[in-house]
């Protein structure tokens, strides 16, 4: 399957983002409104990019990041575009995460029940956020699958099962072809693009 085919891709640095935001150059994203100007320009981006679009959005060069810019910027941007009234069709890939970031972005994420991806440096995906065991093995599921029909979903999974696989793509984490009954794992298809 060709990436191209199906998505656009738009890879955003947040600390470029970060540095071009003040005269004082900062890696540290640790104010509540410097995480709402983050995120600003982040929606701005995203709306330069043809739908549906795949975003990997990239905390490598920022230092610190405190809880009210984890929710400013990931948990509010995700929570925007999971959305039913979401401005654009985008799905997310967070990379670049270090230990002392991941610990107020799993608070804030399972504090609001929401779903996000995040690539290690070695390429592996895995699901941060509120995890039930259905959702972390039909996770896991999809990443070992890479595209599975809405037909292998039923005839694998029991009923709870495939709630969990509903709860999923809802929080975007998976994407379903327009007009198909296939689903990709969003780990495949970054793989695709080269990243």
């Amino acid at each position: 399957m060709s990436f191209k085919k199906w998505m656009s891709y738009i890879s955003i640095d947040v600390g470029s983002i970060l540095q071009g935001l003040g005269p004082i150059p900062n890696t540290h994203l640790v104010t509540r409104t410097t995480g709402r100007a983050v995120r600003a320009v982040i929606e701005d981006r995203l709306c330069n990019i043809q739908a549906p679009g795949l975003s990997h959005i990239d905390f490598s060069e920022i230092g610190v990041m405190d809880f009210s810019c984890a929710d400013e910027v990931v948990a509010r941007l995700l929570v925007r575009f999971v959305d039913t009234s979401r401005p654009r069709e985008i799905f997310f890939i967070l990379k670049g995460l270090s230990p002392s970031h991941l610990e107020p972005l799993s608070e804030v994420l399972e504090r609001q029940e929401i779903l996000a991806i995040h690539q290690d440096p070695s390429g592996s995906v895995e699901l941060l956020g509120s995890v039930s065991p259905a959702e972390s093995k039909v996770w896991d599921f999809i990443e070992n699958n890479k595209v599975v029909s809405k037909k292998e979903i039923k005839s694998a999974f029991v009923e709870e099962d495939q709630r969990a696989w509903t709860r999923l793509a809802n929080q975007r984490v998976i994407f379903q072809e327009i007009n198909a009954n296939r689903y990709h794992s969003l780990g495949s298809l970054i793989k695709d693009t080269g990243q």
